[in-house]
């Protein structure tokens, strides 16, 4: 079985699973570039990351307590998107298939 074959037969746990992760690593550059241009807050890298995780971080700030600050919330968005990856595996062995990851 080719790996193509593999997503393509497991693409209900693939799909999201690579969204997830993608959306997980966009935060993590968020931040990361959020750091690295604390000086500089308007160059243009930071702006497009601000932009694509924009909807995630607004979604995690509705959930999370006002007490938390908004330099958390980055922190709190990883995690759940984290969690998110995790419960989705979990919940994918739980019915009993199990995907072909590339490590088998």
């Amino acid at each position: 079985m080719t790996p193509t074959d593999t997503f393509f037969s497991h693409w209900y746990f693939h799909l999201p699973n690579l969204i997830l992760a993608a959306l997980t690593y966009s935060l993590v550059g968020r931040y990361i570039l959020e750091l690295v241009f604390s000086k500089k807050p308007d160059a243009v890298i930071v702006k497009v990351f601000r932009q694509v995780t924009a909807p995630v971080v607004e979604a995690v700030r509705y959930v999370t307590p006002a007490i938390i600050p908004n330099g958390l919330v980055l922190v709190f968005a990883i995690v759940w998107l984290t969690t998110a990856r995790m419960f989705l595996y979990l919940t994918i062995i739980a019915a009993g298939v199990k995907p072909f990851l590339g490590t088998e």
